[in-house]
């Protein structure tokens, strides 16, 4: 209850929990599952992990998860941040050449360098090509002007220097040339390229279908901080169908 108008509301208003009758024990049951599982969960293996009695629900529940993935007033990247594109799918056959597309998704990644070492947040959003329209698009919506933008040599991020950024260029060729491994330029967007493709986009086309389709605010310090606050053992003693008979 308010203390200066007396109106009344509930702790839950304005949540992802507001408006509905499963227990919070449920909630925070699937919250950590939704957070923890290494190829995503789908609502009918929740259903049947928590003991949910319809699937309705359990789908519901996801839904209002992925829904609050994305923060709409989220701050862009700063400081020093690596961009590059990558194609996220599994090998198919019939394919000749590493850039034949086939149905893999072209995808945009950027991400940042904490000092002195170390990732700080990412972005990752599927782009239509690798032309300059397109490439630039995604650093002026996802990188704040006045950032180091560190590519590879792709003409397609000529011209970043006019929209306010500072543009540092490595030439794979370049690399070659001296006998250093191309694949080391950008240490930071190949890492979490290679973490996306070990899954087999099975984590953002089977869990998160709302980042697939928008972007991909996460960062992997925050989720890896989540799902590392809660253990196994903290979980084992909660009731998933009913409340807690404890009034703590």
């Amino acid at each position: 209850m308010c203390t200066h108008c007396g109106s009344r509301t509930f702790v839950t208003a304005g949540t992802i929990f507001d408006r509905t009758r499963t227990p919070p024990t449920v909630w925070f049951a699937a919250c950590w599952n939704f957070a923890c599982g290494k190829d995503g969960i789908s609502a009918l293996s929740l259903k049947r992990t928590l003991q949910i009695g319809s699937y309705q629900t359990a789908w519901a529940m996801l839904h209002r998860l992925q829904s609050v993935l994305v923060r709409p007033d989220r701050e862009r990247l700063r400081g020093r941040v690596e961009v590059d594109e990558t194609y996220i799918g599994g090998i198919e056959p019939g394919l000749i050449g590493g850039r034949a597309q086939g149905k893999k998704v072209l995808t945009c990644i950027a991400v940042e360098l904490l000092q002195p070492s170390g990732l700080g947040r990412c972005r990752m959003v599927p782009i239509a090509n690798a032309s300059t329209e397109s490439l630039q698009a995604f650093v002026l919506a996802n990188v704040e002007p006045g950032a180091t933008v560190v590519t590879d040599g792709w003409p397609g991020y000529r011209g970043l220097e006019q929209n306010g950024y500072i543009h540092e260029r490595r030439s794979q060729r370049a690399a070659r040339a001296r006998g250093e491994d191309p694949g080391a330029l950008l240490p930071g967007v190949h890492r979490i390229a290679s973490l996306a493709g070990r899954t087999k986009e099975r984590w953002t086309l089977r869990t998160y279908p709302a980042i697939s389709t928008n972007s991909c605010s996460a960062s992997t310090a925050d989720v890896h901080a989540a799902a590392g606050s809660c253990s196994t053992g903290s979980w084992s003693s909660l009731s998933l169908r009913t409340p807690c008979a404890t009034k703590t």
